[in-house]
């Protein structure tokens, strides 16, 4: 068996892929193609499982799905990052391990930060993807300031807003960290109706391939991402495993900017790094206050979410494999 199957592009035109394989002395056949289907693949090379790599050149551009098959089991994979020239967070919520068995798909839901960036080679590459739904958690104020570019449907999720920011309850990156785990806390009490409704639309299957996304892809995204992989059963460290993904695909370019313009409020620098970062233990204490005043994820999309069962029973169907 096949697990911990990492993917990822060395070199243009070169993908690298890693496993962990629970028995010597077995083949792999590698495969690779444009769509998550495995039968659509093309075989590409076959390797002992011992190995645990192999190194894929001539890969065409675009998005690729490499599968990894031993005896009649196969696995899907592909690279979490999509590479876009404006948005910076676009990835794949596909491949997580549920313990309901199997794992969620691939190329089916994306999150991201805010598509208004997109260039024209951008675009195409979601016309390639094959979305067919966008979902924008921005505020009013935001979607005018940066108006996206494809249509999108309206699921406003109210968060903390950075322009209130008091400089003195902000001297260090501690207190910056802090405020994003009183926003977490905040969001689940106010905006399970939100979340209720982006579920609710999630578990139509004619939505996909969907993006959810909001301003950074981080904190609204980020709480949308991990209510909906709990309730896919995906377990916890994992959950959290994809949240830091935030901090890793932030560019230092766009970054810099944004520390930027809170420092020159007064804001510590230090502090304005932690409003922007993805602390595990922020995400990590919100999820586990969903447990201890909610009940868990189940109680509080059924009650805050307003979520029925049909609903909440399509979401497994349509996004787990």
């Amino acid at each position: 068996m096949i697990s911990d199957v990492g993917v990822a592009f060395e070199d243009p035109g070169v993908l690298r892929v890693s496993w962990r394989a629970d028995r010597r002395a077995t083949t792999v056949r590698v495969g690779l193609g444009s769509s998550p289907d495995p039968h659509t693949h093309a075989p590409v090379l076959e390797v002992a499982s011992e190995n645990g790599r192999a190194r894929l050149e001539g890969v065409p551009s675009g998005r690729q799905y490499v599968s990894l098959t031993v005896d009649d089991a196969v696995v899907v994979a592909a690279e979490r990052r999509v590479e876009f020239e404006g948005p910076a967070n676009f990835r794949d919520l596909g491949g997580y391990p549920s313990r309901l068995g199997g794992h969620t798909q691939w190329g089916v839901l994306f999150r991201s930060d805010s598509l208004h960036e997109c260039t024209a080679e951008d675009l195409d590459r979601l016309d390639r993807l094959g979305v067919r739904t966008i979902f924008d958690l921005r505020s009013d104020e935001e979607r005018e300031m940066a108006p996206g570019p494809r249509p999108h449907v309206v699921l406003t999720v109210s968060g903390g807003r950075l322009a209130t920011l008091d400089p003195e309850n902000l001297p260090d990156r501690e207190s910056g960290e802090r405020w994003l785990f009183d926003d977490y806390c905040a969001m689940l009490e106010v905006a399970g109706p939100a979340f209720g409704r982006l579920l609710t639309e999630l578990a139509n299957p004619g939505v996909y391939p969907a993006i959810v996304h909001c301003m950074g892809g981080k904190d609204r995204a980020g709480m949308s991402a991990a209510l909906l992989l709990t309730w896919l059963d995906v377990d916890r460290e994992t959950v959290l495993d994809d949240y830091e993904l935030s901090s890793a695909y932030a560019l230092a370019d766009r970054l810099e900017p944004l520390v930027a313009s809170l420092t020159a409020r007064g804001i510590d620098e230090s502090a304005a790094r932690g409003l922007f970062g993805a602390p595990r233990w922020a995400m990590a204490g919100a999820l586990d206050l969903l447990d201890t005043r909610y009940g868990g994820v189940g109680p509080y999309l059924r009650g805050p979410g307003g979520m029925g069962e049909a609903a909440l029973a399509a979401l497994r169907t349509n996004l787990l494999a």
